[in-house]
């Protein structure tokens, strides 16, 4: 889509900055003992990652006066700092994460959706942020496995299949998530060790099913109004996605288009969205 046919709403944007690398954290070592901090060469290890981020949901608007369709979801903002603990091996991963975080004015949401507006005041302009979620603190506490099924590793061409299971509790999201991820390419490189590696193209699809039993960006009061947001989240979402892995010695760049079913009950049936991550590998 051209960038002034470009929908902002519903998820309208994440900026996340990811180191992985070192030891796992502190606090994890006692239940990962027996495992070494990862290197380029290793098979079974532990890491830590760190994670600054910020993610900023909107509602649908009215392109005549840019104010909130009735019954939409509110405006929101998340403001996060994520600490995991993760131990790796060949055949599965495990992955422990805390995050602390902010919702409603110092998220910086509202902030930073101005600005990236101003610099193109051509395309969607800002949205009515009188209403958003209130501030408060926020916490999650996240668990994730992974498994490797290898199908085809002739010569340079791989297949693989990664299943993947998951659940978070806290007073920003409690859900159980189910999901399954697909890999083919050439050169594929393993999905979470951090191998030495040179060229590789793949191709990734995977599909995901959670259980939704809180969403703060949903569930939570807002400011301005009656403090409340009536539509509520719906119990189970649906998400598909399909992208391409580029990797080239120590630089690498995937492109992700994934898809969304109905977050709450008179949200879009479908909420299509894009991601791009780009990242750069030390070897150790």
């Amino acid at each position: 889509m051209q960038p002034y046919d470009r929908p902002d709403r519903e998820y309208t944007s994440g900026v996340h900055i990811t180191y992985d690398g070192g030891d796992a954290p502190w606090w994890s070592r006692s239940v990962f003992r027996g495992n070494a901090s990862c290197t380029t060469a290793s098979h079974e290890c532990r890491m830590g990652r760190l994670e600054l981020g910020q993610d900023i949901y909107t509602p649908l608007v009215s392109p005549d006066n840019l104010l909130a369709v009735d019954g939409s979801r509110p405006n929101a903002g998340w403001l996060y700092l994520a600490q995991s603990a993760r131990r790796l091996r060949d055949s599965h991963s495990d992955e422990v994460t805390v995050t602390l975080g902010v919702t409603g004015p110092p998220s910086l949401a509202r902030t930073t959706q101005t600005l990236a507006h101003h610099l193109a005041p051509e395309f969607n302009r800002p949205t009515d942020w009188s209403h958003q979620i209130q501030f408060q603190p926020g916490v999650i506490v996240r668990y994730e496995r992974r498994e490797r099924l290898v199908l085809s590793g002739v010569r340079a061409f791989g297949v693989d299949i990664v299943p993947h299971a998951g659940a978070s509790v806290g007073n920003v999201s409690t859900a159980a998530e189910l999901g399954l991820q697909t890999r083919m390419g050439w050169n594929l490189a393993h999905p979470w060790l951090p191998l030495a590696g040179g060229a590789e193209v793949a191709i990734v699809a995977g599909v995901t099913g959670r259980a939704v039993a809180r969403d703060l960006f949903l569930d939570g009061r807002v400011s301005g109004g009656d403090g409340t947001f009536n539509s509520g989240h719906e119990p189970f979402v649906g998400t598909g996605e399909l992208g391409v892995e580029l990797r080239y010695r120590w630089i690498s760049l995937a492109y992700r288009a994934v898809s969304e079913t109905r977050a709450y009950s008179v949200g879009p049936k479908w909420h299509p969205w894009a991601s791009m991550v780009g990242g750069v590998t030390f070897d150790r």
